[in-house]
C-alpha cells in the first residue's frame, strides 16, 4: 500500500510539474508542444548582426520567435543554452552563434527542410546524398591544397568514405563551389551540414550525428 501511495504521489508531482513548467520549457528549448523543431532568434536592440540574421530568416520564409536580451525574460531564456552573446539562433537541438549566414543556411536545411534553400543551392546539395537519401561526405578543394590533403588522409586513416571534388578547373565542380559560396579550402559537407576549413572535431561530430 505504501508503494502505491508513493507511486501516486510521483505521478501527481510529474503532472503538476508539466502543467506549470512543461509548456514553458518546451517553448524555450527549440521544440514546440508537439516535439517539432522551432526557430528562436535571440537578439539585442540596436544589434546589426541580429538584424542580418532576422532578415535572412524572413527571406527564406522561416517562421521564428525573436527573443530580446533587453528583457529579464530574454536573459533567462538564453541562459538555458549556456550563451550570453547575440545573435544566437536556436533550431531544434542545433545553435548558430553570430551572423554566419552560411552556417545558418545549412543548419536550417538539415533540421527543417531543404525548401529553405534557393533552387540552385538545393540542386548542388542534392549531390551530398546517395541514391537512398543518406548523407555523404563531400570534400571540395584542390589537389595542391595542403589542408585538403590532410583531411583526405584523416578520413582515409579512419576508413571513412568521402567524395573529393576538385574545384580548381573551370567546369561544373567549380561552379558548384561558387553556388555554395565557398571561400576557402577545404569546404566539407556531410549531407547539409557545412564545415569550412580543416576542423577534425566538427567532422567527427558530423559523422557521429549523421552517419
Amino acid at each position: 500500500m505504501k508503494k502505491f501511495i508513493i507511486l501516486v504521489l510521483i505521478i501527481a508531482a510529474a503532472y503538476w510539474g508539466y502543467t506549470f513548467f512543461g509548456p514553458n520549457l518546451v517553448g524555450t528549448d527549440g521544440f514546440d508542444a508537439q516535439g517539432n523543431p522551432k526557430v528562436l532568434l535571440f537578439t539585442m536592440d540596436g544589434c546589426g548582426p541580429s538584424a542580418d540574421v532576422a532578415g535572412d530568416l524572413r527571406s527564406r520564409n522561416v517562421t521564428f520567435e525573436e527573443v530580446s536580451l533587453s528583457t529579464d525574460e530574454g536573459r533567462r531564456r538564453i541562459g538555458k543554452f549556456g550563451a550570453t552573446q547575440v545573435p544566437l539562433t536556436v533550431i531544434g537541438k542545433r545553435t548558430v552563434l553570430g551572423n554566419d549566414l552560411l552556417a545558418l543556411e545549412s543548419t536550417l536545411a538539415e533540421v527543417l527542410c531543404p525548401g529553405v534553400l534557393t533552387p540552385a543551392v538545393q540542386q548542388v546539395m542534392s549531390n551530398h546524398f546517395d541514391a537512398q537519401g543518406k548523407p555523404k561526405i563531400v570534400l571540395y578543394g584542390t589537389m595542391t591544397c595542403p589542408y585538403c590533403n590532410r583531411m583526405k588522409a584523416y578520413l582515409g586513416g579512419r576508413k571513412i568514405a568521402y567524395q573529393f571534388v576538385d574545384v580548381s578547373g573551370m567546369g561544373r565542380d567549380s561552379t558548384d563551389f561558387a553556388v555554395l559560396r565557398g571561400v576557402g579550402y577545404p569546404l566539407i559537407f556531410v549531407g547539409y551540414r557545412r564545415i569550412d576549413g580543416y576542423d577534425e572535431a566538427k567532422v567527427d561530430q558530423a559523422v557521429k550525428d549523421l552517419l
